[in-house]
């Protein structure tokens, strides 16, 4: 099995585990709601509902399952090319239905199954058609420094501007930020990797090490403020659809990996984008749905 081949296999891998460590997380939070008997969770004040979610075990379960898989993730950047391993990030969103309907009993819709197919559709072919290949530039200092000035620069603008407008735009524009952040987290992580560690000590004292561990506690915190900024159905889709694109686009800069880059294949490399983007958008808009409606079931 080739290397590339591997990285999309234990992506795959990382994607499922992450929808199953969301849906764990889901589960536990909503039965800590029902445990504490209208004690406000955290992010409204209530400590109570706060130590019943970290009682919780399926929400326990759910947070240990993210860890695990981050590392998993982290191999398949360390097989294949980010331009491979990044737009997988999507299908997230395709294993979270049937996980729901296994643990929680929600009903999977006609309108999700249709989007699920078209996100396949549309990553099997951008991968075919852009057939990304790794690249074996090595980033200088002077790069990764710009890299991480520009995007710091960029969030804080995208946050700035959020701040000021209604909550669906808030939403979407910390959203944005989010997925920026989740694509330096990529970038940085795939850094590491590529360095030159022969012991456990070159592994301390790299920089980009640290910077990745930096990096997983910051794309939380962004996350977190995403969903706080306003409706889910805004945040989500900017957050996975940006992370992707943005994490491809500056690895061909960064560390010289490559697309086809014909006109037709750019052509359909967009149409592909734009499928997958719409098909990102419906699954967040009828998870989010019914989140909400098992939410006022439970």
């Amino acid at each position: 099995m080739s290397n590339d081949l591997l990285a999309i296999v234990v992506m795959l891998v990382s994607s499922a585990m992450y929808a199953l460590s969301f849906v764990l997380q889901h589960k536990g939070t909503q039965q800590a709601i029902g445990l504490s008997e209208g004690v406000d969770l955290p992010g409204e004040g209530g400590s109570a509902g706060f130590a019943k979610l970290l009682r919780n075990p399926t929400y326990l379960v759910g947070v240990v399952l993210f860890g695990l898989s981050f590392l998993v993730h982290l191999v398949a950047l360390g097989l294949g090319a980010v331009a491979i391993v990044q737009p997988l990030i999507v299908t997230e969103l395709i294993f979270i239905p049937p996980f729901a309907a296994i643990i929680s009993g929600v009903r999977v819709t006609r309108r999700q199954w249709a989007a699920i197919l078209a996100v396949c559709v549309g990553l099997a072919v951008f991968i075919v058609v852009a057939s990304p290949s790794e690249g074996s530039r090595i980033p200088s200092t002077a790069e990764w420094i710009a890299l991480l000035v520009g995007c710091a620069v960029l969030i804080g603008l995208l946050m700035g501007i959020g701040r000021r407008q209604h909550d669906s735009v808030r939403a979407a524009l910390f959203g944005v930020a989010a997925g920026l952040v989740n694509a330096l987290l990529a970038l940085v992580a795939k850094g590491a990797f590529e360095g030159d560690h022969e012991s456990t000590s070159d592994w301390l004292t790299d920089p980009l090490v640290w910077l990745t561990v930096v990096m997983a506690v910051l794309s939380v915190v962004a996350a977190a403020l995403a969903f706080r900024a306003g409706p889910i159905t805004s945040s989500t889709p900017a957050m996975i659809s940006v992370n992707p694109v943005a994490s491809t686009l500056v690895a061909m800069w960064l560390f010289g990996e490559n697309i086809t880059t014909s006109l037709l294949a750019i052509a359909v490399i967009l149409v592909c984008v734009v499928v997958v983007i719409g098909g990102v958008y419906v699954l967040s808009q009828e998870e989010a749905a019914q989140a909400e409606a098992h939410a006022g079931a439970a």
